[in-house]
């Protein structure tokens, strides 16, 4: 099986979990990027949970029952604002890596609260929208960021929702990068 077909197959299978759990989630990151603006490669699968920090031992159990062998980090990542909860699911002679934004903060459930179900590599699932996507990369500011804001702002600013934009970037104090880097 070829990276593409593991990342797709664990996908599937992730959302089917958390349905079956009833956790309400959104995809989010390179995935979510895919979906919502244009195909690009990625080697994780990224999703805003909502669940507590003191359920992710409850939550990586019920994980470690379902996944063939997983490996769940002690301790968060920590990009800027965001606080990443990973998992290595060792599958098809493979590292899958699922990277977990818990919605902790009224951001982020309010990330889940917008997002919307699309099909998706012929899976029905829950992806952040345009707006919390450009949010959230401006938290992370890695250069893979900047350079997914600038293909987003070049491909589909006219659909952006430029108000939403400025009202949670004051709240979460971030700058917005435009084309070519600048700040909005």
């Amino acid at each position: 099986m070829d990276i593409k077909e593991t990342l797709i197959n664990q996908l599937k299978k992730i959302v089917k979990f958390l349905n079956k759990q009833n956790i309400d989630y959104a995809l989010a990151g390179g995935l979510a990027f895919s979906a919502l603006v244009e195909p690009r490669a990625t080697m994780d699968i990224d999703i805003i949970l909502m669940i507590k920090e003191e359920q992710l031992s409850g939550f990586t159990k019920l994980l470690e029952d379902e996944f063939e062998s997983i490996i769940a980090h002690k301790e968060p990542m920590h990009f800027n604002l965001i606080k990443i909860w990973r998992v290595i699911n060792f599958t098809d002679d493979r590292e899958m890596i699922f990277d977990f934004i818990l919605a902790e903060s009224k951001y982020h459930k309010n990330v889940i609260e917008r997002a919307f179900e699309i099909d998706f590599f012929e899976t029905t699932l829950k992806v952040i929208t345009l707006e919390d996507l450009i949010l959230l990369k401006n938290c992370a500011k890695r250069a893979q960021d900047i350079a997914d804001l600038n293909k987003i702002y070049k491909a589909l600013d006219d659909e952006i929702n430029h108000e939403y934009l400025k009202f949670w970037s004051d709240k979460l104090n971030i700058s917005l990068y435009g084309l070519s880097g600048d700040i909005l």
